[in-house]
């Protein structure tokens, strides 16, 4: 289950004590995150760390490499799998020669205003050493920065893990501002490139862009038949060091090109590699990748879904081993029946 589930109650207990099943949450997003909006979840932590029942899994590692020694409790990596959309016999589609661009911006969690500057953001949370600041900011905004801005802070502040997760409002912050910063700096390397953007945000902080359309919102089930008008799906990972959005393999299934930041579950993954076009997260320069790449210039041809990624990367492909990976619970470990 998700997290948000757990705060939930069934009579006098936790939802997770009424399953004699084992129980797994599957973080959507970073721990920070979810620990933030969810309170609660720290208690399923703390009995998951006395129930070998109940653990946790996520689709990206580098939180659980980082953190997991801390939190305590079993931590599997699930990668997404895709969310395609095949009708039998339905026909190729041509694309039409623009990109699109999935998701908000402006809503993080962080509540950063949209023009607070990083040292003004660092100062606010309680970096107040001028020269420390300096350092941080230097070390988010380098060209080889790490992928999870939350640990290169924590690391600079000499925070162990077990601070870190006890300073969630200052880490997702800066997480938020350097979310936010690297996705308008993609968004801005398209100039002159036909873009349909599809969320909430992108009007207000971009305004009037020539080629740009502020489309409005697609709901998740309807983004794989979306996918299928567009030469290319623009995608942006939350600040991940090894897991890509569920966004990647839709498209990819549904053979649509991806443009997405660097990421090194790319090359685990082997998704095609003529649909995929990895770019610098820190130094995007998309509308050079996009020229040299040839997409948007070759005659338009029809699209067919990709048999290969749909096979390899459906949910039963992920699922599947991961529950025959699934440590033998002992009849005592069971919860309320």
């Amino acid at each position: 289950m998700g997290s948000v589930p757990l705060s939930h109650r069934l009579g006098d207990g936790w939802l997770w004590e009424h399953f004699a099943c084992p129980v797994t949450v599957y973080l959507l997003d970073a721990i920070l995150y979810d620990l933030a909006r969810v309170p609660v979840l720290r208690h399923f932590l703390a009995a998951a760390r006395q129930d070998p029942r109940l653990s946790l899994a996520s689709p990206e590692s580098g939180y659980a490499q980082w953190l997991q020694e801390s939190v305590g409790v079993r931590w599997d990596h699930l990668p997404f799998g895709h969310f395609a959309k095949i009708k039998p016999g339905e026909p190729a589609v041509v694309p039409q020669a623009r990109l699109c661009v999935i998701g908000t911006i402006g809503q993080e969690l962080g509540n950063s205003p949209v023009h607070e500057s990083l040292p003004g953001l660092l100062e606010r949370v309680g970096v107040n050493d001028p020269l420390l600041r300096t350092r941080v900011q230097d070390a988010l905004l380098a060209s080889d920065a790490d992928a999870m801005p939350a640990r290169t802070v924590s690391d600079l502040l000499g925070w162990s893990p077990e601070t870190a997760l006890n300073q969630l409002p200052a880490l997702i912050a800066v997480d938020s501002w350097i979310k936010r910063h690297r996705r308008m700096a993609a968004v801005r390397s398209l100039q002159g490139v036909p873009v349909d953007f599809f969320g909430t945000g992108w009007r207000e902080l971009l305004g009037d862009v020539p080629d740009f359309r502020y489309v409005g919102n697609v709901k998740h089930q309807d983004i794989a038949t979306l996918l299928r008008h567009y030469r290319g799906l623009v995608n942006f990972d939350p600040n991940w060091q090894h897991g890509v959005h569920d966004r990647v393999y839709t498209a990819c299934a549904m053979g649509t090109t991806v443009i997405t930041n660097e990421n090194t579950a790319l090359q685990d993954m082997k998704l095609p590699g003529d649909l995929v076009l990895p770019y610098p997260a820190q130094k995007p320069n998309l509308s050079a990748l996009l020229e040299s790449s040839g997409l948007l210039n070759t005659a338009p041809e029809p699209v067919e879904p990709n048999t290969e990624v749909l096979l390899a990367h459906s949910w039963a492909q992920r699922v599947t081993p991961w529950l025959t990976a699934m440590p033998t619970l002992a009849p005592m470990a069971a919860g309320r029946a």
